[in-house]
């Protein structure tokens, strides 16, 4: 992801997923742009016919990996505004059947921090996030921007790839001989004299083969000047025609260990045109063990992830309990569980939507007295993504609530601090 449009997140994300496979994965690339869907140029499917699978739609395939993008099913991008773009990404999530067997799903997900991001780490779990940039100092300020948001919504972000970083150019060395230029038959006569100037000669009686030993000495020269020739073309010089980049920067600001820097590289252009994925079709490059290092780290975090290294984001586990009039918090430490109380009323009079606080200016419009202490949950609360949860309460409301404010709320009612006592003091 990056809030930055043409930095190159839907090169890595095919990319990625491709040397991901390569690893031995089952991976699937899902394209949530629906203005401007890339993942049909970048690849073409094996089959390219939409299949069934009762009411919901089989994702194509390329070489293994699963592909679903809305430029395989409609002509064209989704020119429609914002709440329909949600609904739709909405049915699109609930109508693929992606199996039970992907052990990968990377989202190509659209610039911007808007409603399409918002909308899928809402609706799905999302294990992590990688941060695509540039190495302009405008594309640092809006990457910032993107890493924040997954920080809201409970996302860690596990690696900085840095597309376009540098140009690689030979560096200015003397042109040599090599093999193409070298007359093999007048260097050879060349040894011939040399030697029988130095009284190697045949005829002398010598049983050395100056013929011979003049050839030898010519395929040494050969040898020599080609390797010569390939060591200076090997011989590269990293230009970096946009800047030295914030790659580090960003691992310093976040504690992402991860970095990668992918060069300014033709084919990658040309293969992400061709509809044949880079790494795919160039395995043995340079640039394919940089994806391939990406791919081997996004594993190892999502691994340290699932296996609770990130307990301190993990999600507590709440309830209301209905006899006790009581909310219930209980949270995962390493010293076990702790359980904390929550009176339904003051999370409520917590609520910082639209309509409770002023957006802009962060005014409180709803007056704390006027929520009733009877006030509770209706039905069950919803888990919203790996960030927060959502409630209807019973006097019409619905808030929804990160769970970083939930923690902030449980630590003020522990020290003796009401909703009503926290507003004031912060006004």
């Amino acid at each position: 992801s990056s809030c930055k449009g043409g930095v190159g997140k839907s090169t890595t994300s095919v990319n990625l997923a491709y040397s991901l496979r390569a690893l031995g994965y089952s991976v699937g690339i899902f394209d949530a742009d629906l203005f401007g869907p890339s993942l049909p140029t970048m690849v073409t499917p094996d089959d390219d016919n939409v299949v069934f699978v009762g009411r919901q739609i089989a994702p194509l395939v390329n070489n293994g990996v699963k592909l679903m993008s809305f430029g395989y099913v409609n002509d064209g991008s989704a020119i429609m505004r914002g709440p329909m773009v949600t609904q739709l990404l909405d049915q699109f999530l609930s109508m693929v059947h992606w199996g039970d067997d992907v052990d990968y799903l990377i989202l190509d997900m659209p610039p911007g921090t808007g409603d399409v991001q918002l909308t899928l780490t809402q609706r799905l779990n999302i294990s992590a996030a990688v941060i695509v940039t540039t190495p302009q100092e405008l594309s640092f300020a809006d990457v910032v921007r993107g890493i924040e948001m997954f920080d809201t919504v409970n996302v860690p972000c596990v690696a900085v790839v840095e597309n376009m970083a540098y140009y690689e150019v030979d560096k200015a060395v003397e042109e040599s001989s090599n093999k193409s230029s070298l007359d093999g038959e007048a260097l050879k006569q060349a040894f011939v004299k040399e030697l029988s100037d130095n009284g190697v000669t045949a005829e002398n009686g010598s049983d050395v083969d100056v013929g011979g030993v003049a050839d030898k000495l010519v395929k040494l020269v050969e040898a020599q000047s080609q390797q010569s020739s390939s060591t200076a073309a090997d011989d590269k010089e990293a230009v970096r025609i946009f800047g030295k980049g914030h790659k580090d920067r960003l691992s310093k600001l976040y504690g992402i260990d991860n970095t990668f820097s992918i060069p300014l590289l033709e084919t990658i252009a040309s293969n992400g045109d061709s509809g044949v994925p880079f790494v795919f079709d160039n395995p043995h490059s340079n640039e394919a063990a940089i994806y391939k290092s990406l791919a081997e780290a996004v594993v190892a975090e999502v691994a340290k992830i699932g296996d609770g290294a990130r307990s301190s984001n993990s999600r507590p586990l709440i309830r209301y309990d209905e006899d006790d009039h009581i909310i219930t918090v209980e949270e995962e430490t390493g010293d076990g569980t702790i359980k904390t109380s929550l009176p339904p009323a003051e999370l409520r009079r917590d609520c910082r939507c639209a309509l409770c606080v002023e957006e802009l200016t962060g005014k409180q419009m709803l007056n704390p007295s006027d929520v009733a202490d009877s006030v509770r949950p209706l039905g069950e609360m919803q888990t919203y993504g790996n960030y927060a949860i959502s409630v209807d309460w019973s006097d019409g409301h619905k808030s929804l609530y990160p769970y970083k404010q939930i923690r902030s709320l449980v630590e003020d009612i522990k020290e003796g601090r009401s909703v009503e006592q926290v507003k004031k003091e912060e006004e």
